[in-house]
């Protein structure tokens, strides 16, 4: 494992990207999702001796208890308010071998894919490409629905039309990769969302 830490302060493993992940997917700075998961001895020999361990970094940084480092842990939060990145919205499998299985949306990119590392991950579907087939985007200053063509030389199709540019999504529409069709259901809108929790 290469460890190693972003600017913007997410640790990701740099054998397996190229760049940082979560970056890829944020569209705000303070909405950080942070994976960690390191052995004892990987931190000690990333940080050296007497460095305060990855789990107590985390915790003077955010004030999230993450265990003392000895078990991989993971922590993601959207705000201190909710303590949790919510959903925004949902895709649901309306034909393929995932009939059924509904997929959470969270704010910014969601990277539709086989891979188990995509957001929304399409099993058993080996005509839709194993990573970024394509993207959907939960914009939340106009809280709009994108969908965007991924990095795949692979097609992804809305309503039946080819995406090519980014393109606004509406409930029930339909998404095609593959041969995956998934329908959108937003939770977020100008009725109802994260933003106006609390403040009412």
């Amino acid at each position: 494992m290469n460890l190693l830490r972003c600017e913007n302060g997410h640790f990701y493993d740099g054998d397996v990207y190229a760049e940082c992940p979560h970056c890829g997917q944020q569209t705000r700075n303070d909405d950080p999702t942070v994976g960690l998961t390191i052995g004892a001895d990987e931190e000690t020999s990333m940080l050296g001796e007497g460095a305060p361990s990855l789990a107590e970094a985390v915790q003077q940084s955010t004030g999230y208890s993450i265990g003392d480092g000895s078990d991989a842990a993971t922590v993601g939060y959207y705000d201190q308010s909710l303590g949790a990145e919510p959903v925004v919205g949902w895709l649901v499998c309306v034909d393929g071998n995932n009939l059924g299985k509904d997929y959470r949306l969270k704010t910014g990119r969601n990277f539709i894919g086989r891979s188990q590392g995509m957001d929304v991950s399409i099993e058993g579907d080996d005509t839709v490409s194993r990573d970024r087939h394509a993207v959907v985007v939960y914009e939340p200053k106009s809280f709009m629905f994108l969908m965007q063509a991924g990095d795949s030389k692979e097609l992804s199709y809305l309503n039946d039309k080819v995406v090519l540019n980014p393109t606004e999504m509406k409930v029930n529409d339909i998404i095609t990769v593959g041969n995956t069709k998934l329908m959108f259901v937003p939770c977020c809108n100008e009725k109802f969302n994260w933003e106006m929790v609390g403040k009412e």
